[in-house]
């Protein structure tokens, strides 16, 4: 791992809702329900190995993937005025 990375934020959103043996593959992250019916996990992880992980994760429970969001903490980020903020 590098050092000088700085831990992110990620909002992963997959499609449908995650049943409580699904959402107990994510402990690391929190998850909530979209308006939409699908699953949100929302957390910090310390590096893109650790995303990977959660993809992979996500992959083997046969789940779709339907967005990847990030953000550093501590920086301003322009946010589209119709996004969701969690």
């Amino acid at each position: 791992m590098n050092t000088n990375q700085r831990p992110t934020i990620y909002k992963i959103r997959l499609r449908g809702k995650l049943d409580l043996e699904q959402a107990a593959w994510f402990p690391e992250l929190t998850h909530a329900e979209d308006d939409d019916g699908n699953t949100l996990l929302v957390g910090e992880l310390p590096d893109q190995a650790a995303l990977m992980g959660v993809l992979f994760r996500a992959h083997n429970l046969n789940l779709t993937i339907l967005c990847v969001k990030l953000k550093f903490p501590n920086e301003h980020v322009e946010r589209n005025k119709d996004e969701q903020v969690v």
